[in-house]
């Protein structure tokens, strides 16, 4: 049975995540706080690529294993616009 993100995170980034669908990303695992400023993150998977949208203080960015490869691609940084973040990732992933 799919993995159901918590229905706060759904209509924040719902629609992201069925873009990330396209290449291969499905939610494995996601925990939302109503209490830490409705904090979230989305754990993903693509085969044997995972990575953790996160969402903390009203910031968006990814966390990975693979932090080298963030910081090359410029990833490794915090989004206060949550379409600037859905359009780095994936202008990211379609460049990988």
């Amino acid at each position: 049975m799919p993995h159901q993100v918590p229905r706060e995170v759904a209509e924040d980034i719902g629609p992201f995540l069925s873009q990330l669908a396209e290449f291969g990303y499905q939610p494995t695992d996601s925990h939302y706080d109503s209490q830490s400023f409705g904090n979230y993150y989305v754990d993903l998977l693509a085969g044997k690529t995972s990575l953790r949208i996160v969402r903390d203080r009203s910031q968006y960015y990814i966390d990975s294993k693979s932090t080298g490869q963030l910081q090359e691609s410029g990833m490794l940084r915090a989004f206060d616009d949550r379409r600037s973040f859905e359009q780095a990732v994936l202008e990211w992933l379609r460049a990988a």
